[in-house]
């Protein structure tokens, strides 16, 4: 029986141990105040007295615990107990991409182009909400990644429904570890399947990183294995290829997906992608075909270009249905499904971008949306019950809530409310 089993830490009661590996232990946890379950990972290694390292250890946990994003995993607490750094964050039950690729390869499949657009489309937003905030992951891979799907059991499916949430983990627990841990010298943070080859070299890390190690997540989605022939358990030679060896061309994708795989896996970070969300509509425009706008470098509205995006591929879905045969029952099947994510993609997006246009002498600092939402708090209602009142996802509405928590700098509803009330920019009649 574990030691931390039944102890409490951070107000969570210890309940059971739910996995362990090689960076952490995670435990299944009841938080006594917001009376739901969480995991907590305590971390296999510890501070020493040194309080510099203590101190840039609170700095960078804090700035995790402040990352509020759909698709990331909330981090409700990280502290040390003994020296020994642990994490509390949200409990999300669900499949890990690694173990749904594992079940793709045991009956010769890969996950479709069009699906994995969809998945890079949410790891990306993640990131790039991450990077803007200074926050770099160091570990992106498929064990981090976690499909979460509310109406049934994704491992029984063919293919992964268009609601599945994406859901990335372990922000900042590679750096942590670097940081914190007293260990046999030349130990590795991270996994060395993913690296990036600056990584590899050992040097600093910025985004960039992040990036390549989506592109890695990205062939193995596409081809159902890593871009090197490399044996599991030779981490060293990982390394080495990453640094020297450029990937093994994949004969199942166009060449167009193979040029944006090629660019994103770059030995050198400058000919990658800028940012996570310009990979995603690369592959975006290599799978589906569609032009995407000129970067003119002036200043657009939010999300223009996605917008603009969105609407070319909803065109061509419905130029693509013209030429059908009627018959073709398959194929209109596929395309009345493509058809219907583009449009709830388009919807979400008019509606963010709405939402983050900057609003003028309004005397409070949330968008039109945002101050709706807040209201709706003041209420009492449910995220369900303001997707519904509103006429929009609970996903959006998450997102919504969670930027009002980011301009209030508040940890709760009750908290967002109070400070708003406090400053003014809400009143109760």
């Amino acid at each position: 029986m574990s030691e931390w089993i039944g102890k409490t830490v951070s107000k969570v009661l210890i309940q059971e141990r739910l996995g362990r590996g090689g960076m952490a232990e995670v435990y299944l946890g009841h938080h006594t105040t917001l009376d739901r379950p969480v995991a907590v990972k305590i971390l296999h290694s510890f501070l020493s007295e040194d309080e510099d390292a203590i101190r840039r250890f609170r700095s960078e946990a804090q700035a995790v615990a402040n990352l509020r994003h759909a698709n990331i995993v909330q981090v409700y607490d990280f502290d040390l107990v003994d020296h020994q750094p642990y994490i509390v964050m949200g409990l999300i039950k669900g499949v890990p991409l690694d173990e749904y690729l594992a079940g793709l390869k045991k009956e010769g499949r890969q996950i479709p182009p069009e699906t994995v657009v969809r998945l890079t489309f949410a790891l990306a937003s993640a990131l790039d909400y991450a990077h803007e905030r200074g926050i770099v992951h160091r570990d992106i891979k498929p064990s981090n990644v976690i499909l979460h799907y509310e109406n049934g059991d994704i491992a029984q499916l063919d293919v992964l429904p268009l609601d599945v949430d994406v859901v990335l983990c372990d922000f900042g627990v590679a750096r942590l570890l670097h940081e914190s841990r007293v260990s046999v010298s030349g130990s590795i943070s991270g996994t060395p399947a993913y690296f990036s080859p600056e990584q590899a070299r050992g040097e600093d890390v910025d985004a960039r990183s992040d990036i390549y190690s989506l592109g890695v997540v990205i062939y193995e989605m596409l081809s159902g294995r890593l871009p090197f022939d490399v044996a599991e358990d030779s981490p060293f030679a990982f390394l080495l290829k990453h640094i020297s060896e450029p990937p093994i061309p994949l004969t199942n994708t166009s060449n167009e997906v193979w040029a944006v795989l090629e660019r994103v896996l770059s030995k050198k970070k400058e000919d990658r992608h800028k940012n996570a969300s310009h990979l995603a509509l690369d592959l975006m425009q290599a799978v589906f075909g569609v032009a995407l706008p000129k970067d003119t470098g002036e200043t657009r509205p939010p999300l223009d270009g996605l917008l603009e995006t969105l609407k070319a591929l909803q065109e061509q879905v419905e130029n693509y249905e013209l030429t059908l045969p009627a018959r073709d029952y398959t194929a209109r099947a596929i395309l009345m499904h493509l058809g219907d994510m583009t449009r709830l993609a388009l919807n979400e997006a008019q509606e963010l971008a709405e939402s983050v246009r900057p609003a003028f002498s309004s005397g409070h600092p949330f968008s039109g949306r945002e101050y709706e939402i807040l209201g709706l708090m003041v209420q009492g209602m449910t995220n369900k019950e303001m997707a519904y009142r509103l006429g929009i996802s609970e996903r959006t509405v998450e997102f919504h809530v969670n930027s009002v928590f980011n301009k209030t700098g508040a940890n709760s509803r009750m908290e967002a409310v109070t400070i708003s009330l406090r400053n003014n920019w809400i009143h109760l009649d």
